[in-house]
């Protein structure tokens, strides 16, 4: 998967953002997490496991990084840049 605007296996939805079904392009990039459909958190992409199981994303606050586990109930929206 590379980094560029479409992150190549993902589904592109209407809204303008897209669905990572793999999580080894998404380094760098703004996301929101969704977990069971549910809207988790939103943030940008620290580092990505090479094997895109678990990512890291980052905020600004009192929390700096959370660790995000790829699971059947967990969705990865890329937003536009």
């Amino acid at each position: 998967m590379n980094q560029t605007k479409d992150p190549g296996d993902a589904v592109q939805a209407d809204a303008g953002w897209i669905v990572a079904t793999d999580w080894t392009g998404v380094r760098g990039r703004n996301v929101e997490v969704y977990e069971h459909g549910e809207f988790m958190d939103r943030g940008k992409v620290d580092t990505v496991t090479s094997d895109g199981r678990i990512l890291w994303l980052s905020f600004q606050g009192n929390i700096p990084r959370r660790i995000i586990e790829k699971s059947p109930e967990t969705t990865i929206r890329v937003l536009p840049d």
